[in-house]
């Protein structure tokens, strides 16, 4: 993976539902960078993979929100991107010819492998890591540093939430019997710390389901969990939501 030494036009991207054909850009981002000059509307915008294949998408405003429409969903179906996929966007080409160069982290943390042509069948793919969905592997994302990390919630996650071996490494989290988990409200939850599965990986036990319930978090909600000094992490839970098309006016 190659990133443009100093290059700091980049922005990522949760995704929330791998069914709406639209991407909500980050609005700090948009005027920054592709609200330049006289720039129409509706631009259309190049984005390419590792592999150099490239798709087009339609780069919208609407009031003040900012979206890649026609062309999203393709990009999509055609990269196998998933509710819960990370990717982080590089501007390497900017006005008048936009382009960005995408790359896709799966909720595992892992690296997505791109694919080599554009609207390929299924044998031409370019296999990503896999895991089944009650393995006791790491399955983190992190974010910046190694102080901060994201977890989508699943059904193996209900009682018992696996920790970032990175964050482990550098806080020694583990080395505490329990936790203190601060929701954005302030409220604070004491939750246990116990080794489970054969490799003895530390996760939130016995409490996290009482923050679970108290924060009304479902499946497919994502965590951020940061480390705020010794045994309090922080927990920002973004909510799965279904979303409808926005509305493009006439």
């Amino acid at each position: 993976m190659n990133f443009n030494k100093g290059d700091e036009a980049s922005f990522f991207k949760i995704l929330l539902s791998d069914s709406v054909d639209y991407l909500g850009l980050a609005p700090a981002f948009a005027k920054k960078y592709l609200e330049i000059g006289k720039r129409k509307k509706k631009t259309i915008i190049n984005l390419k993979t590792e592999s150099a294949v490239k798709w087009s998408v339609k780069y919208v405003k609407i009031e003040d929100r900012y979206y890649f429409m026609d062309g999203w969903l393709k990009f999509m179906k055609d990269n196998r991107l998933q509710m819960g996929d990370f990717l982080v966007f590089w501007l390497c080409s900017p006005s008048p010819n936009l382009m960005f160069q995408v790359f896709f982290f799966a909720p595992n943390g892992c690296l997505k492998h791109p694919i080599s042509t554009s609207g390929v069948g299924d044998d031409d793919w370019m296999k990503p890591f896999v895991k089944e969905e009650d393995s006791d592997d790491d399955d983190e994302e992190l974010l910046g540093n190694v102080q901060k990390f994201v977890r989508v919630l699943r059904i193996s996650y209900l009682h018992r939430m696996p920790l970032s071996n990175a964050i482990l490494n550098t806080t020694g989290i583990d080395a505490y019997a329990y936790v203190w988990l601060r929701n954005d409200d302030g409220k604070l939850w004491k939750v246990e710390v116990a080794k489970h599965g054969q490799k003895g990986q530390p996760r939130l036990a016995r409490g996290w389901s009482d923050f679970r319930k108290g924060n009304k978090m479902k499946i497919q909600d994502i965590c951020e969990i940061s480390h705020v000094k010794h045994n309090l992490l922080h927990v920002h839970v973004i909510k799965k939501q279904k979303r409808e098309r926005p509305s493009t006016g006439k």
